[in-house]
């Protein structure tokens, strides 16, 4: 690629003079504003234009065999960074912007995303990881830095994103299964508890197209609660344990839950409000032991784990550890949770 200053006075001369070559900078009029933006590609159309502004200068670039302008790198990055559940956007000012196809968890290959901002003059800038969006919603822009980019260079951000995991691009949107939860309740609540806690969380799995079974509120016999959990787990894909006695290793959801032949997976999260939770696996379902103050917590553990399960990932060690980096959700994390949140009422930071 080559640069040039041309004088002013080119545009009063023949067009061949600057038609075909990139604006290296805004072109403004009389009173400073732009009537040509950096990136313009000049043609005969533009000749009136350029005439009327007159500048004292054109900066401007001319592509060579083998470079690449931005625009049509940006669209081609796009391209190769787009994975399932998103589509690009022509670019606007340059900038290709992914789009969100349906509703879902996002998901981000870290290390590709890296690779593809390693190549030199290239930008792909990405919400975060496990972002939980709605259609349309705005997941990356893609761009690059100079005004053109060498085919070589383009090649090398189009591979570097061809190597995201599984080959499904570095970004893409799990859709959301419409899964059945069931919750059991083991604690005594007025009508006006049980009525919000039942919207609050029917309120959850509507927006991630699930469905809620009756709740079923249980005294506190052992056989009742172990009967309760194994009809809940034979029927729903998550089994919520609500109101329990979570740090007690005697407390009988816990014991009826292994009587059953649950398998414990964790207790504890490192997370807040959620801390005291507990994740166990019954009839190969998730069942999560959720303490009493987490029934009406407007962000807790439990939006990560139901958004998740939703999203089609299991509940394994090694995700459940990892929720300590960014563990403390205060309303700073808001961002973490599915945008239900803003209607849920009552809220409390108390695990």
């Amino acid at each position: 690629m080559r640069l040039e200053v041309l004088l002013g006075s080119a545009v009063d001369g023949p067009s061949s003079q600057w038609v075909g070559a990139v604006l290296c900078r805004d072109v403004l009029d009389r009173n400073k504003h732009p009537v040509l933006l950096k990136g313009t590609v000049l043609s005969a159309t533009h000749e009136q234009q350029l005439r009327k502004a007159h500048p004292d200068e054109l900066h401007v670039l001319w592509l060579d065999e083998g470079d690449v302008g931005e625009d049509a790198a940006a669209i081609r990055i796009a391209a190769a960074v787009a994975g399932p559940g998103t589509f690009a956007r022509p670019p606007v000012e340059s900038q290709a912007r992914l789009v969100a196809a349906w509703r879902g968890m996002v998901a981000v290959d870290v290390r590709a995303l890296g690779a593809v901002n390693a190549v030199d003059g290239v930008t792909v800038f990405t919400v975060p990881d496990a972002l939980h969006v709605d259609a349309g919603r705005t997941l990356a822009g893609v761009k690059i830095t100079p005004l053109a980019i060498s085919e070589w260079s383009l090649e090398q951000a189009e591979r570097a994103a061809l190597s995201a995991e599984g080959g499904g691009g570095v970004l893409s949107v799990r859709p959301f299964l419409p899964l059945r939860v069931a919750a059991i309740v083991r604690q005594h609540l007025t009508d006006e508890a049980r009525a919000r806690f039942e919207h609050s969380l029917g309120m959850r799995s509507a927006w991630f197209g699930g469905t809620i079974e009756p709740v079923r509120y249980i005294d506190d016999s052992a056989d009742a609660v172990r009967e309760a959990l194994v009809d809940a787990a034979g029927s729903a894909d998550i089994v919520l344990a609500v109101g329990v006695a979570s740090v007690d290793p005697l407390d009988v959801t816990w014991q009826s839950l292994l009587a059953a032949g649950a398998t414990s997976i964790r207790r504890g999260l490192p997370m807040h409000p959620g801390s005291s939770y507990w994740i166990a696996e019954l009839l190969d379902r998730p069942v999560i032991g959720v303490a009493s103050c987490g029934m009406f917590s407007r962000r807790s553990a439990l939006d990560l784990l139901i958004a998740r399960l939703h999203a089609g990932l299991p509940l394994d060690s090694a995700y459940l550890s990892s929720l300590g980096h960014g563990g403390l959700l205060g309303k700073e994390a808001a961002w973490r949770i599915p945008p239900y949140e803003a209607a849920l009422g009552h809220d409390t930071d108390e695990d």
